[in-house]
Parts: structure tokens; C-alpha cells; sequence
């Protein structure tokens, strides 16, 4: 299969698979609220948040692998010089492997003056037996990283969204009867070890026989350690700053406010984490595509092109998705996760439209990365993180959980909004002014069908399931006549048309 055609069935594959992980989440997350508590549950997002931090240990290398490994074949550098890198990340990836080991430990025997203040000593005990089985689970994914990021370097997005549909529902298939015959959510944890270790050796297999991928241990390039850390450490602190963002507030709330609200903010970040697969989803596919266009010395008015182009879809799906659920999402919420979750609704509308801008340009940190410009981004958002942490601590102690989401607002409008778009205009040669030009029309279905049915809503309340699909319908059918007679241009046409036709 072409590169054209992997990034096309990929890209179809990856929102076959977004569509099946939320379908998965969305009947999943209340049978966990329902046979394992709500406390349980707050626990394990709490847990998980803190042992997510373990994967800053990666300091940004596997980005930097695609970026080398693409010049290295753009350059026609011979294949014993990629069998080299080949081997020079094996290695580095098995270190940070050891590493993540050692941190965990240390994390697991530090359980109870972490959070000694907000949880009973049973909950303790739960706590640091989740830590221990993550820990090895992240351990492991490490290595997995290696065998992934020549994967999508070689552009085999067939097998890997692929795969990735298999775990979406592997999981659930195998926690699902261990709960019911009272295993507990200890049981996600052991089902995810396992079923990451099942698909590092998937990973291993595809790589060495599908892709021929080799490794040399002689004469390895080390020189190039310097320039690999240097890249990457500006990637590290981006990963810092996305980590602080996405789950610094789980766990500032488990330490102030106890399980339970944790597990109403973990419900709204789940529902937030939707729209950043959205983004990435089809971002992801065209990561090669900018690499092999900046390292073969590209105008950058045909990477101002990509980004519109990209970015445009991008920003309808997001603000189709986003308008449905501020249309649908009070009722949907209280349904899904129960009344004592609804403060959930306001969060996810609160924490998702500010970052709608930021998904829409992903390509452009792609660009970034591809130019080895990213160490402005890098600062700008550390500065910004501690910005956030501070008013989220603040925030949580006074006002709860509006108050501790109130710092990646702040963080996310800019950080991410106002001053990479400056930067990509100014310092990277990008034209945002062409580029706001040609995208800000697909905001326009947003507007007009968010307002009209909020407004009639003033009259007639969402209330039951009949209503609900009413309205939904209503605003799919309403959003879709102004998108397609308001705001897309030919190749989005085309998009709607060859998709319509598969389906006749």
C-alpha cells in the first residue's frame, strides 16, 4: 500500500477507532461508577494521573526519532547508519525503562505522605498496589515506544490504528467479568499489563519481519547524543507542561479534596481527552509527510497550505462535536455518570472550547518540531504551567472543581492560543493571517446552530431520552445544511461527496 493510501485508510481507521473508544467509555465508566463506587474509581484516575507523570522519562526522544530518521533517508544516508539509530534508541529507551522502575518505587513507598491526608488507610493500601502494577506497565511500554515510533516513521498506519482498535476492546472485554465476579479495579491494571506486553511483542514481530528493522551495537553514534538531547529536551518540557495541564488537577484534588470529586473531574477529562483525539487522530498521520517536507527544504507557503487544509477539518469536527454536546451534554451527563457528576458539564465546556484553537493547528507543532523551532514554545509553556499549578491549587482549596480547572484555562488561552499563533506568524515564516482568513468561516455552522437550539432549550428542556435524540438530530441536520452551504470550499466538498459515494 502507497504512503497516500496508508494516510488515508489510516486516518478513516483512526476515527473507527475514536468512535470505538468512546462508544467503549461511554458504557464502560458507569459500570466501573456503579460495581466498583465512586471513591474506587476517583482512586484509580488519581492513581493513574500520578503514575502518568512517569512517562516524562521519555524526555521527548521518541519525537526526535522521526525527525533523524527522516533525515537520515531524505540525506540518503546509508542503512547502516539507521541500524545504528536504531539500536542507539533501543538502548536509550532500556535505561528509561530502568529509570521509570527506580521513580516508581520511590513514588510507591511514598504513598502515605502523599495522600495520608485525604485517604483512609484502605484506600492507602489500594492506592500503592495500583502504583506497583502501572509502574511495570509504563516500564514496558517504554521499550513498546521504540518498535511504535518506526511504525509510524515508515508510515504503516493500516497496522497501527489497527492494533490500536484490538486494545481499545480488548480491555474492557477481559476488566469487565473480573469485576463482576469481584476482582475490583485492581483488575484494569493487571489487564492493562498484560495486554501491553501481549502488543509489545506484536510490535516486535511486525517491525523485525514486516519492516526489516535492524539494529547494530557497534560504533554507535554517540555524537549524535548531544544533538538528540538537545532536540528533545525542548520536546521534554512541552511533555512537562502537557502533564501538568491534562493531570496535574486530579491529583492537587486528591490531595485537598478527597476521591470522590477526583472522579467527577476525571469524568470531564476523559470527555475533554475525546477532542484531543479528534485532533491527533488525523494530525498523527501527516507527522512523516511534515518532516520529509521541511527536511527537503519546502516553501513555506506549501506548509501554510497543509496547515489550513488540516487545520480546517480539524476545527469543523471539534465544533460539531463541541456544539452536540452543549446542545446535549447536561442531559447525556446526567445519565451517563449519575447526578452526583453533573458539575462534569460545566467543566468539559469550560476546559474543551478554549483548546478548540490549539487542536486545530496541531500540524503546526509538527511543523515547529520538524524546524527544530520549539524551544519558545517550550519556555513559553513551562512559564504557563507553573501559572496553572498555582492558581489550580488556589483554585481547588476555594472553590473546588471549577476553581482547580481554572488554571488550564488560563494556561491553555495564552500560551497555546495568542502566542504560538504570534510565533508561527513572526519567527516561523507560517502566514496565520491566510490562515485565519481561509478557517475562521467553519466556525460559522457553530454559531448558528449552538444559539438556536440553546435558545428554544429556554422553552423546552431536555429532560428525557426523547428529547434528547430530538434535539441531536435536530442539530446534526442543522449544523450539516450550513457547513455544506456556508463554509466548505472544493477539496472539503470533495471529502463529503467521496464519503457519501462509498456509502451508496
Amino acid at each position: 500500500m502507497d504512503k497516500v493510501k496508508q494516510r488515508k485508510v489510516g486516518a478513516a481507521l483512526s476515527y473507527i477507532n475514536i468512535i470505538a473508544k468512546n462508544l467503549v467509555n461511554f458504557m464502560y465508566v458507569p459500570f466501573l461508577l456503579h460495581f466498583v463506587g465512586q471513591a474506587d474509581y476517583g482512586l484509580f484516575q488519581m492513581t493513574n494521573s500520578v503514575m502518568t507523570s512517569l512517562t516524562l522519562l521519555s524526555m521527548g526522544f521518541s519525537s526526535a526519532y522521526v525527525r533523524f530518521y527522516m533525515v537520515y533517508k531524505v540525506k540518503k544516508q546509508s542503512q547502516a547508519g539507521i541500524k545504528k539509530l536504531n539500536a542507539l534508541y533501543l538502548l536509550i529507551f532500556s535505561v528509561i525503562s530502568i529509570l521509570a522502575l527506580l521513580v516508581g518505587a520511590l513514588l510507591v513507598l511514598n504513598v502515605n505522605g502523599l495522600f495520608s491526608r485525604s485517604l483512609t488507610a484502605s484506600q492507602l493500601n489500594l492506592t500503592r498496589s495500583l502504583m506497583v502494577i502501572m509502574v511495570l506497565n509504563i516500564a514496558l511500554a517504554f521499550i513498546s515506544s521504540v518498535f511504535d515510533a518506526n511504525i509510524t516513521v515508515n508510515q504503516q498506519f493500516t497496522f497501527q490504528q489497527t492494533r490500536q482498535l484490538m486494545q481499545t476492546f480488548l480491555v474492557p472485554l477481559i476488566v469487565v467479568p473480573l469485576i463482576l465476579f469481584g476482582v475490583g479495579v485492581i483488575s484494569i491494571v493487571i489487564t492493562q499489563l498484560i495486554v501491553t506486553f501481549s502488543f509489545l511483542l506484536i510490535n516486535i514481530n511486525y517491525c523485525l519481519r514486516k519492516l526489516n528493522m535492524r539494529f547494530d551495537f557497534h560504533q554507535l553514534p554517540v555524537h549524535l547524543l548531544k544533538e538528540l538531547t538537545l532536540f528533545s529536551f525542548f520536546i521534554f518540557l512541552n511533555q512537562v507542561v502537557d502533564l501538568v495541564n491534562n493531570n496535574m488537577p486530579n491529583f492537587i484534588l486528591g490531595m485537598f479534596q478527597g476521591a470522590k470529586m477526583v472522579a467527577t473531574f476525571a469524568i470531564a477529562v476523559q470527555v475533554k481527552n475525546m477532542f484531543f483525539m479528534l485532533s491527533t487522530s488525523l494530525s498523527n498521520v501527516f507527522i512523516p509527510r511534515v518532516n520529509e517536507l521541511v527536511s527537503s527544504g519546502s516553501e513555506k507557503g506549501v506548509l501554510t497550505d497543509l496547515m489550513i487544509k488540516v487545520g480546517r477539518v480539524q476545527m469543523s469536527l471539534l465544533l460539531f462535536v463541541m456544539g452536540g454536546f452543549i446542545v446535549v451534554g447536561r442531559y447525556f451527563i446526567n445519565i451517563w455518570a449519575g447526578p452526583q457528576n453533573r458539575e462534569a458539564y460545566t467543566l468539559i465546556i469550560l476546559m474543551t472550547l478554549p483548546v478548540i484553537i490549539p487542536l486545530s493547528q496541531n500540524v503546526g507543532i509538527e511543523i515547529q518540531k520538524a524546524m527544530n523551532k520549539h524551544v519558545f514554545r517550550s519556555i513559553f509553556y513551562v512559564i504557563f504551567a507553573v501559572i496553572n499549578i498555582v492558581i489550580t491549587v488556589l483554585g481547588s482549596i476555594n472553590f473546588g472543581l471549577i476553581g482547580a480547572a481554572m488554571g488550564y484555562v488560563v494556561s491553555i488561552l495564552c500560551a497555546n492560543g495568542v502566542a504560538m499563533n504570534w510565533y508561527y506568524h513572526a519567527k516561523m515564516g507560517l502566514d496565520m493571517k491566510r490562515y485565519w482568513h481561509q478557517t475562521l468561516g467553519v466556525t460559522i455552522p457553530f454559531v448558528i446552530s449552538t444559539s438556536i437550539l440553546l435558545l428554544v432549550q429556554h422553552f423546552i428542556v431536555v429532560n428525557s431520552l426523547v428529547r434528547f435524540l430530538l434535539f441531536g438530530i435536530i442539530y446534526v441536520v442543522l449544523y450539516a445544511l450550513i457547513y455544506l452551504t456556508a463554509a466548505t470550499n472544493t477539496y472539503e466538498k470533495e471529502l463529503v461527496t467521496g464519503m457519501i459515494n462509498r456509502f451508496r
